[in-house]
């Protein structure tokens, strides 16, 4: 096992029984830790609060994403283990600014390892940049929240509540806090950009923040990830979407080329697949705790991650001779990529080991954009 391919394992996104409780504190996590920031504790210590919160919170959720040489008999990670990544990222979060511009690779490796779910608020807040914003725009959410919007996109947007995450509870009651807060972060946000104002795969993003933050919180990573991770994915014509399905094409091409030739030769082309995988980021692909461990992720390294996450799915599920054999008809590759994705594939356990061997680098990103650039220049 490679030091890179370790550090895939080990999920700290799934925890010990009392450690789960954790996620309940998506309500006031960040505030948990800044206080655990200040007082130099672990937050293990207020995790008792969310107990009952939490199974309701993870229902539809798979827990069998953690390191082996990490687990307990009962499949738990235990405590002093996750006591630890936890003072590690609470000490990193005291220092956050130093480490980030000295040490970002050590902040690098431990998103990708996973981030305690009782950290996560708070540092997808730093991450993402959303603290910036939030403190910069004192009570603009609120204000937000009360202008005024297109009635057709109102619609549009209590079309899709009840359709985010179906198989969190959290999102199934009309009347519920779930999708109260919903609607407030997507009306919001048509206030904010009224230039793109509300698409259907928007809702999936901002629901799975909301699993993980309060709706403030949520509502500023929202705005990262729409205005600065994915810049104009949204808007009319969807651009940069189509530019980056045709760097898929080449990096495709360059690092799995034998899936390449049989996607060719079924006439599949990466714009059948990708859309769903990538305006989503993948929340309605894969399995739960890897979804989150992929946004762990994306947060540090921006888009290159939905690449490798693409290729390794490509990878998992028609990398072999054997697989591409089983899988002649463009129907049922279709189905097997959109709709069907085996189980084995969706779990961080397979995908992110996977996902580490991928020769995508942020070099390799930069020379395949420069090409559609000028390929796109040169069109014009």
């Amino acid at each position: 096992m490679t030091e890179e391919t370790a550090e895939a394992s080990g999920d700290s996104s799934v925890a010990s029984p009392d450690a789960e409780a954790a996620v309940a504190l998506g309500s006031n996590g960040a505030a948990v830790v800044d206080a655990a920031v200040a007082s130099g504790e672990s937050t293990a210590a207020w995790q008792d609060q969310g107990k009952d919160v939490s199974s309701k919170m993870m229902m539809g959720r798979n827990s069998s994403t953690q390191d082996p040489s990490r687990k307990n008999l009962n499949g738990s990670t235990p405590g002093g283990v996750l006591r630890g990544r936890e003072r590690k990222w609470i000490d990193m979060i005291k220092n956050w600014d130093k480490v980030m511009k000295h040490k970002p690779e050590k902040v690098k490796k431990r998103c990708r390892k996973g981030i305690p779910q009782s950290i996560r608020p708070k540092a997808w807040m730093l991450l993402s940049g959303a603290e910036h914003l939030k403190k910069k725009n004192p009570r603009r959410f609120e204000e937000l929240a009360a202008g005024e919007v297109d009635e057709k996109v109102m619609e549009q947007i209590r079309k899709d509540l009840h359709r985010t995450l179906p198989k969190f509870e959290m999102f199934k009651s009309p009347q519920g806090q779930g999708q109260a807060d919903l609607l407030k972060i997507l009306k919001s946000y048509a206030v904010h950009n009224p230039a793109i104002g509300y698409t259907q795969a928007m809702s999936d993003i901002a629901g799975s923040l909301l699993t993980v933050m309060p709706a403030e919180d949520a509502f500023w990573v929202f705005v990262a990830i729409i205005d600065n991770y994915l810049p104009n994915y949204f808007a009319d014509g969807m651009v940069p979407l189509l530019n980056d399905a045709d760097i898929f094409d080449d990096l495709l091409s360059e690092t799995l080329p034998d899936i390449d030739d049989h996607l060719k030769l079924l006439g599949i082309p990466s714009l059948t697949y990708l859309p769903p995988w990538f305006l989503c980021i993948f929340t309605r692909t894969l399995e739960w705790s890897c979804v989150l461990r992929v946004l762990d992720m994306f947060f540090f390294e921006g888009i290159k991650v939905l690449f490798r996450v693409a290729a390794s799915i490509l990878q998992l599920t028609l990398g072999s001779p054997s697989q591409r054999e089983k899988y002649q008809c463009t129907s049922d590759v279709n189905d097997l990529l959109v709709r069907e994705l085996p189980g084995e594939v969706i779990i961080a356990d397979n995908l992110l080991p996977q996902y580490l061997k991928m020769p995508i680098t942020s070099k390799v990103m930069v020379r395949h954009h420069t090409r559609v650039e000028r390929k796109s220049t040169n069109k014009i």
